[in-house]
C-alpha cells in the first residue's frame, strides 16, 4: 500500500474513533442551544441557560436483565414549553434499540425535567441516545 494511501487510511480511522468517542455513554450526553453534536441535535434556541443532562428510571429486572422504560431530560429550559420532544436509543452501531419515543414540553412549563416512557429496553443494549427539540 502506498504511503499516501496508509496516511489517508490512518487519518480516516483517527475521525471515526473521535466520533465514536462522542457517541460512548448514554448517561452523559449534554446538550447545548443552537448547536448540532454528534449524536445529539437541538432544533430551537429553547435551550439557552446550559446542558440538558440525560437520565434514566430506575431499572427492572426481567427476563435475565435490567432493562430501562422511561427517559428523563434534565434541566430543560422553560423556553422549550408546547416543544415537540423526540428522543431515540441507540446501540453501539448507531441503530434504534426501541420506538422512537415523542412527547411535547408541556405549556405552561417553569423549567426543570421532561420524561418519556417506552416499553423496557435492555439497559446493556443502549450506547447513546439522540434528541430533537423542535418547534
Amino acid at each position: 500500500m502506498p504511503i499516501s494511501r496508509r496516511k489517508s487510511a490512518a487519518i480516516a480511522l483517527a475521525v471515526l474513533g473521535v466520533a465514536g468517542l462522542s457517541l460512548a455513554s448514554a448517561s452523559t450526553l449534554d446538550l447545548t442551544g443552537g448547536t448540532v453534536q454528534a449524536g445529539v441535535t437541538d432544533l430551537t434556541d429553547c435551550q439557552t441557560s446550559g446542558d440538558i443532562t440525560i437520565g434514566f428510571g430506575t431499572p427492572g429486572f426481567a427476563g435475565g436483565s435490567y432493562g430501562v422504560s422511561s427517559v428523563v431530560l434534565q434541566d430543560v429550559d422553560a423556553a422549550c414549553a408546547g416543544k415537540a420532544v423526540r428522543v431515540t436509543l441507540l446501540d453501539d452501531a448507531g441503530s434504534p434499540v426501541a420506538a422512537e419515543l415523542t412527547t411535547t414540553v408541556a405549556s405552561p412549563f417553569a423549567g426543570g425535567d421532561v420524561s418519556l416512557t417506552s416499553a423496557a429496553v435492555a439497559a446493556a443494549s443502549i450506547s447513546s441516545v439522540a434528541v430533537v427539540i423542535s418547534d
